[in-house]
């Protein structure tokens, strides 16, 4: 806490130095010594070149790019009213809903026309004009012709052999008939004694040439076919052609293709949409660690290590250490609890504050002490309320409470041999020296902590000399 907030004073932006997050100690040092002004720019300062080179370059990139490509867009439509696509926009949009009506319009009467006409073919008879196109009759529009006679089909429905306007037979079913002459009235012709070919083989899709003797039927049918369209239909139809005619002499028509124009406009307002997002992202990432820093003041008022934005006595004591999280170790050296424990029941507890979780299968033969454990387990609900505090404000630092170890802790500074300790866990002698070195580290600043007892600082001293032997003090030999 004391070193980093130094070096925020002290330093520039040094990219490579600026990655590290505010912590407990670097508030409340900051603020001993400066305003929360003057705090909030040096946190900002110190992480704003490390900001730009490596965290938020990417971010910053990319809002570059796509500025670019807007503002290449803006200056292709610049001449263009921006309420034109819009209005374009919406009459493209009644166009697609006209036809879509139109379709079922037409489709809903087409419906009612095949059932007009499957009734009036039950008592149709020769001579009857129909117009044929379908499965067994395929052409491209309906062709008109005479119906000469029925015989008898598959099911119910029976075939129709018909005479076209050009002279040819044709062997159709009753769904090939897309219309009848007049429907209601209908037309006939007299088709005298004219019968089909023996050689027509009555089979639906069967075509055959006529004689002359035919000829003069067939020119007697109509050689255009007899179109009818449902009124609604017809009203449709014109609604179509109106907004289509709309659409066609819209302003946008003088500027190209407005359908890529209309693409253009879309992919310019998702662009700002965009832009717009990144640039909130960019901004609150910014003001990322200034946000993390008056989080942790939340957290430490509320610990009453902060009086609005002067550190109290609690304060000052939690300042003074260094840690992964003052905060947790101020609260417990300032409680009272540690105090009365003897030096080697002391180191032990601290170690179990300062030793994170040891990987699985790890294991001493050293159990801890009860004196010991006891003291630990009345710091559980302090340890539960600075959990509580630190999730409600997104303060990521760990509160260590690990009893694995204190056994063996305690045995060193008991005075045990290095080889025997050793021989006592499956912990490899660098983690074991690391884990007591750390255990001497927060040892060796107990005595400089404003306002704790006597009797804590005294034990921790002794607590030291207890500890700090070969190979833990290499000097020591």
């Amino acid at each position: 806490g004391a070193k980093e907030a130094a070096y925020l004073t002290t330093s520039g932006a040094d990219p490579l130095v600026s990655q590290f997050t505010p912590t407990y100690g670097m508030v409340l040092n900051l603020l001993q010594t400066h305003s929360i002004t003057e705090a909030k720019d040096l946190v900002e300062r110190s992480f704003a070149q490390y900001r730009a080179t490596l965290y938020l370059k990417p971010l910053q990139q990319e809002i570059t790019e796509l500025t670019t490509e807007l503002t290449k867009i803006d200056i292709q439509l610049a001449p263009m009213n921006v309420g034109d696509f819009s209005s374009y926009a919406k009459l493209a949009e009644r166009l697609r809903e006209e036809r879509r009506l139109l379709k079922t319009l037409q489709k809903q009467a087409e419906d009612e026309q095949v059932r007009s006409i499957s009734q009036a073919l039950l008592a149709s008879e020769a001579g009857t004009i129909l117009y044929l196109k379908g499965k067994q009759v395929k052409v491209s529009s309906p062709i008109p012709a005479v119906l000469v006679t029925k015989e008898k089909g598959q099911g119910q429905s029976p075939y129709l052999v018909c005479l076209s306007a050009t002279n040819r037979w044709y062997v159709a079913t009753t769904g090939d008939v897309v219309g009848l002459s007049g429907l209601v009235g209908r037309e006939f012709l007299n088709i005298g004694t004219i019968q089909p070919p023996d050689s027509l083989n009555l089979k639906p899709g069967e075509v055959k040439r006529g004689t002359s003797e035919t000829e003069a039927l067939s020119a007697l049918v109509p050689s255009t076919p007899e179109v009818t369209v449902a009124p609604e239909v017809m009203a449709q139809a014109q609604v179509v052609e109106a907004v289509k005619t709309q659409l066609d002499e819209h302003p946008l028509q003088q500027w190209g293709n407005p359908t890529k124009l209309l693409k253009r406009h879309s992919r310019r307002l998702a662009l700002q949409t965009e832009i717009n997002q990144l640039q909130g992202e960019f901004r609150e990432k910014q003001a990322h660690h200034w946000q993390e820093f008056l989080n942790l003041m939340e957290v430490l008022r509320i610990f009453d290590c902060l009086d609005e934005v002067k550190p109290t006595a609690q304060g000052q004591a939690t300042a003074a250490i260094r840690g992964e999280n003052e905060l947790w170790l101020g609260l417990v050296l300032m409680s009272g609890t540690l105090d009365e424990l003897a030096p080697h029941h002391l180191g032990a507890a601290m170690s179990a504050l300062v030793t994170e979780t040891l990987r699985s299968g790890s294991y001493t033969n050293y159990s801890p002490t009860l004196a010991v454990t006891e003291v630990l387990d009345s710091l559980k609900p302090m340890r539960r309320d600075v959990f509580k505090l630190q999730h409600k404000y997104r303060v990521a630092l760990p509160v260590w409470l690990e009893y694995e170890l204190i056994g063996l802790v305690e045995t060193w500074a008991l005075g045990v041999e290095w080889s025997d300790l050793c021989e006592n866990t499956n912990l490899d002698e660098g983690n074991i020296v690391r884990i007591l070195r750390r255990t001497v580290d927060i040892l060796s600043q107990i005595p400089h902590v404003p306002g704790i007892s006597e009797a804590l600082r005294r034990n921790a001293i002794r607590a030291i000399q207890l500890l700090d032997r070969f190979p833990v003090n290499e000097a020591i030999n």
